[in-house]
């Protein structure tokens, strides 16, 4: 896998941590890169950070949050405003000021689930297309970017690897307004490795091409977000096999906050006060107003109202849209008036943040 990312991304991607006048050679590693993400309807710059390894015969000694706080320095002074990754573990993490950021979950159903009646089945067919071109598919994708939360703007090397996840290209199927990309059967399972099915044209489409793999498959797994199309139109059998956390780490709140879309038709302020003890410049009071589904914000620059209180690993939950900020009132991870809370509550609302690209 090092190797492949190596390859994928660059060599130029990879960080290494040395320990000065010692033999011990690299204590540390990681790989990091930049990418859009989308949370309300526009992009966000963030950092995505893969193959975090530390020397088995040196951890515990602090390298790790060494090599990881260099890391998240980096980012933010190249512009980055956030900072996402999959965790192998969430102690390590949480203490560097990552939240849960959303989720990916994995589905299957018997194939005869996803057979449609006739009368909702009708849709253009898929036809067979070239997995290594991604440009058409990246047009077909964007649409969907700005309707949820999470979804990244693919990168060469992330499109690899969800048309290619085991280093051969999947089968690829599309019609003018989707695609879907399946792997070979195998144990009488067969795997999509990435769909775009954003109407029901399409969706409906996908479906069908799935169902006719019946007699070659007992179920079929594919990925997506809590409220997954495919998961709600199934029937008998389906079963949600995983469920799968990603982290964010917010790392310039400011830009963050700026770049991010709200709910359209609303115009408000909020007012929080935000403390991150491992980036001092983000912890202070915050206003942010909002119009035009564009937000604005005035540090330091308090106004009539009480304030909410939040830690910047809660922060980076209500951000992503993962918690709504009364979740998060009700968990005691955010203080404050009633009244704030519901403005929080208006202004980070939206669908649920999930994230189909593991790195």
């Amino acid at each position: 896998m090092f190797d492949r990312y190596a390859a994928l991304f660059g060599t130029d991607t990879i960080r290494r941590l040395r320990l000065p006048g010692s033999s011990a050679g690299i204590a540390a590693c990681a790989a990091h890169w930049t990418m859009d993400q989308w949370f309300g309807g526009r992009p966000v710059p963030v950092q995505a950070i893969a193959m975090v390894a530390v020397d088995p015969a040196l951890r515990g000694s602090g390298h790790g949050s060494m090599m990881m706080r260099s890391l998240l320095m980096e980012a933010r002074q190249s512009g980055a405003a956030l900072s996402v990754l999959w965790p192998a573990t969430l102690p390590f993490y949480n203490r560097l000021g990552y939240g849960r950021g959303g989720v990916l979950c994995q589905w299957s159903a018997p194939p005869a689930a996803l057979d449609l009646p006739a009368e909702r089945s009708t849709a253009a067919m898929f036809r067979m297309a070239d997995p290594l071109d991604a440009v058409p598919l990246a047009a077909l994708r964007r649409p969907v970017l700005a309707e949820g939360n999470g979804l990244p703007e693919r990168t060469e090397a992330l499109w690899t690897l969800a048309l290619c996840p085991e280093g051969e290209p999947a089968e690829l199927y599309r019609n003018d307004s989707g695609y879907i990309a399946v792997l070979p059967p195998r144990d009488q399972r067969l795997t999509v490795a990435d769909a775009c099915l954003p109407s029901g044209s399409s969706l409906r489409a996908g479906m069908r091409l799935l169902a006719g793999f019946r007699a070659q498959v007992d179920r079929v797994a594919w990925c997506g977000g809590p409220d997954d199309p495919i998961a709600l139109l199934a029937g008998d059998g389906i079963t949600l096999d995983k469920r799968e956390e990603w982290l964010a780490r917010p790392l310039d709140v400011t830009r963050a906050l700026e770049a991010r879309g709200y709910p359209a038709g609303v115009e408000t302020s909020a007012e929080f006060r935000l403390v991150d003890p491992l980036i001092p410049e983000n912890s202070g009071h915050y206003r942010l107003e909002v119009a035009q589904s564009a937000g604005k914000i005035f540090r330091d620059a308090q106004g009539s109202g009480p304030a909410a209180e939040i830690g910047i690993g809660a922060f980076a939950s209500l951000f992503t849209g993962h918690a709504s900020a009364r979740t998060l009132w009700r968990a005691g991870l955010l203080r404050g008036d009633e009244t704030m809370i519901c403005r929080l509550q208006g202004l980070f609302c939206g669908g649920a943040a999930w994230m189909p690209d593991r790195f």
